[in-house]
């Protein structure tokens, strides 16, 4: 009896170096896509983390320029502190306080304290003069006793680093505000 290979009843498979040659091909697909979920995911943090600092920024630049507006006067300043006498205040001034050591900016008002921005790198407050007809921002005079502010300026800068990462968001807000009451 003799045997005779036949080509039809062959089974048909992948060779070692085919099967070899997916898996490589297969495995750099897997590793592209998860160093682009990685990175995306780190753009989505850091995005995140810089709208929230942007917003807590802008929320305090809100309400500082709202309670200069309606004060009626300057009871005191210096470069990281500002006391304000509103109209509303019923037990003493607000008082706005930046503490160096804790990067915090606080709001002291009717004896409630509240932080209001933290991971504050530099804050400074400027008092000026009424500016003289016809005077643009460049001439404007710093005052010498607090009481004689008819502006404010303010200005600060914040950042906050993405736990695990490299990156940093950092924002930097300015403005200068009347008294309107004055």
């Amino acid at each position: 009896m003799e045997f005779k290979l036949s080509n039809h009843n062959r089974a048909r498979a992948f060779t070692l170096v085919e099967m070899m040659v997916a898996v490589a091909v297969g495995s750099l697909l897997l590793a592209a896509l998860a160093t682009l979920y990685v990175f995306s995911m780190r753009s989505f943090a850091a995005m995140a983390n810089y709208s929230d600092l942007n917003n807590s920024s802008r929320y305090a630049s809100d309400i500082i320029s709202r309670d200069i507006r309606s004060c009626m006067k300057v009871v005191s300043a210096t470069t990281i502190k500002l006391e304000l006498n509103e109209p509303d205040d019923t037990t003493g001034n607000t008082t706005y306080n930046y503490d160096e050591v804790a990067c915090t900016l606080s709001r002291t008002k009717n004896g409630e304290t509240k932080v209001l921005l933290s991971g504050v790198d530099s804050l400074s407050f400027t008092l000026y003069q009424r500016p003289l007809v016809g005077a643009t921002y460049e001439q404007l005079l710093t005052v010498v006793t607090a009481s004689d502010a008819k502006l404010i300026a303010f200005q600060w800068s914040c950042s906050r680093r993405l736990v695990g990462s490299l990156n940093n968001s950092e924002n930097i807000e300015a403005a200068m505000v009347e008294l309107r009451n004055k």
